[in-house]
């Protein structure tokens, strides 16, 4: 009988323990769920979408506020999701134990197959939500719309949100994802070029400009010479009549160099995607109905107009000359609009969105587009691209709003006066030739995402993301304390709120002196997110400017 004795009572202290247990913790029935999930996938973008990181991790699939409403501890909780046909169970979130009255958040940032490229049409999808407790298990769901892969919907703003233009286009930067350089079969369509159009010349190994605008023109040489045409009027969306009107199917650049046809934006892509595999910085410009491509090389802007090799009704054929003296004279009304603050004049620096993790689709070799790659470089013999082109154009330094808060394209000096726009979870403008450091203080204060300066950093533009804050004033918190052991002294106190955002006033003291500033902060990207900005003693001739990007803040 005592050998049975200890398992007995090991037995009845694991079965009292069960009970306890079982007796002190809640249900999954006391857990509160709110979940906010975005309307619209597009493959072209999966790798966007996996990457919590990719422009502060605004593109989730879904974000699930969870609370306990019930006066018990809910234990072990384990949220899974699935997209039938695409992503099997996966969990995303544990909590041991959530105590009555406390939330968390569970973002889900979905990983797709590469293959998911290969959907060319849309269809209505579900994601299916488990959360399993010690209490139970419970099950949520909601519907969208998975595109296809050439789909690109220019915002995800609720309709009746939209407020201004950028509003309608609010997605701009995944327009990098359609920029394919790692193509195979764009790296063979731009090494045929190079050998045939250009005779083996790059401007990835000079330092000279004139072989960057060559290697542009030289683009457009080849597109010429192959007899490509510009599709038609139908350019970038201009208007906004319903969320449809903002969706345009974009031919990859693949398929505009086998297809020998594009719209302004699908050369534009193309343009990009045979300029960056060629070493070069590629930037897109866009304006009202219309876009164009062009180069940074070295803070210096050139652009081309690509459509001129001419369509059915619009009359003749216009030479690599005129396109690129078209592309500049563009170019100068777009730095003047920009400079005047004009939303609807924007430019995406590929690069700098890649560096964003903007990341390109994959897409694999294919013998079949290959060999007709072969084909219309075959009919590039005897069209080499004169040695001798023109780089001395003016105004070509500087930029114009920026597309995904890059760098703002600011000029070597030329671009007094212009502002470039800063997007994210926060958006602005911002001086352009000031300076951007991304994670300046990641040791100690890593909320601090992005910085802007002047030269004589007299005043300085800050980009905050909080996790797991819960409102302004704690994030405002959160930073105060952060500083504190660094020998700076944070005061903040509240000045009200106003589109959507909560204000502070502060002040910093350390042993550099003060810095006044004030703070724009709201929920968003799974905690709080806002911009602090200010100057210190001798900056004051920064007010005006910074009135102007407060001004801008959207």
């Amino acid at each position: 009988m005592k050998k049975y004795l200890l398992p007995i009572i090991l037995f009845i202290c694991g079965a009292g323990m069960f009970a306890f247990t079982s007796f002190t913790s809640g249900s999954v029935d006391d857990l509160e769920v709110k979940i906010e999930n975005t309307p619209v996938v597009m493959p072209a973008c999966y790798k966007v979408y996996a990457n919590p990181d990719a422009l502060s991790g605004r593109y989730f699939l879904f974000k699930m506020l969870i609370t306990n409403k019930g006066s018990r501890p809910v234990r072990n909780i384990r949220a899974i999701y699935e997209i039938p046909k695409f992503i099997e169970e996966t969990e995303i979130g544990k909590i041991s134990v959530l105590n009555p009255g406390q939330s968390v958040v569970v973002a889900c940032y979905p990983v797709f197959n590469d293959d998911i490229v290969n959907k060319t049409t849309s269809s209505k999808e579900k994601t299916k939500i488990k959360l399993a407790t010690s209490g139970g298990d419970r099950e949520e769901e909601f519907g969208f719309e998975m595109k296809g892969r050439n789909e690109f919907l220019y915002t995800c703003v609720n309709p009746e949100e939209i407020r201004s233009y950028r509003d309608m286009y609010d997605n701009d930067p995944l327009i990098a994802c359609y920029v394919t350089p790692e193509d195979p079969i764009i790296k063979y369509y731009t090494q045929q070029m190079q050998q045939k159009v250009l005779k083996g010349e790059t401007a990835a190994v000079t330092n000279d400009p004139k072989e960057a605008v060559r290697l542009l023109m030289g683009v457009y040489q080849a597109t010429y010479l192959s007899g490509m045409v510009y599709s038609g009027t139908s350019g970038v969306p201009s208007k906004f009549d319903d969320l449809q009107s903002l969706v345009q199917s974009l031919r990859l650049p693949r398929e505009v160099v086998t297809g020998n046809t594009g719209l302004c934006i699908e050369l534009s892509l193309l343009y990009a995607s045979v300029l960056m595999a060629a070493g070069l910085d590629p930037v897109i410009f866009l304006i009202p109905g219309h876009a164009y491509p062009g180069i940074n090389f070295k803070g210096q802007y050139y652009a081309i107009e690509a459509t001129m090799i001419g369509g059915e009704g619009m009359g003749g054929r216009q030479d690599a000359q005129a396109a690129i003296q078209k592309g500049m004279k563009q170019l100068e009304e777009f730095i003047q609009a920009a400079q005047m603050g004009d939303e609807r004049f924007s430019m995406i620096n590929i690069r700098e969105m890649i560096a964003q993790q903007i990341t390109p689709m994959e897409l694999k070799d294919d013998q079949f587009l290959r060999e007709k790659v072969e084909k219309i470089a075959a009919g590039w013999e005897n069209g080499a691209l004169a040695n001798d082109v023109q780089t001395s154009f003016a105004n070509n330094t500087g930029g114009g709003n920026t597309g995904g808060g890059n760098d703002g394209g600011g000029g070597g000096g030329g671009n007094s006066g212009g502002m470039a726009s800063y997007s994210g979870n926060v958006s602005f403008n911002y001086p352009a030739q000031w300076s951007r450091r991304n994670n300046p203080a990641a040791q100690y204060l890593p909320q601090l995402i992005h910085s802007f300066q002047p030269a004589d950093n007299l005043a300085s533009i800050q980009v905050y993301q909080v996790q797991g804050a819960a409102s302004p004033n704690q994030a405002m918190q959160i930073i105060q304390q952060q500083l504190y052991p660094t020998g700076q002294e944070v005061q903040f106190q509240s000045a009200g709120s106003a589109g959507g955002y909560e204000i502070f006033n502060g002040i910093t003291y350390s042993s550099n002196g003060s810095f006044q500033w004030q703070a724009f902060m709201k929920r968003a990207g799974g905690g709080v997110a806002g911009v602090i900005m200010g100057a210190g003693a001798g900056g004051e001739h920064y007010n005006n400017i910074l009135n102007q990007v407060k001004s801008s803040i959207r």
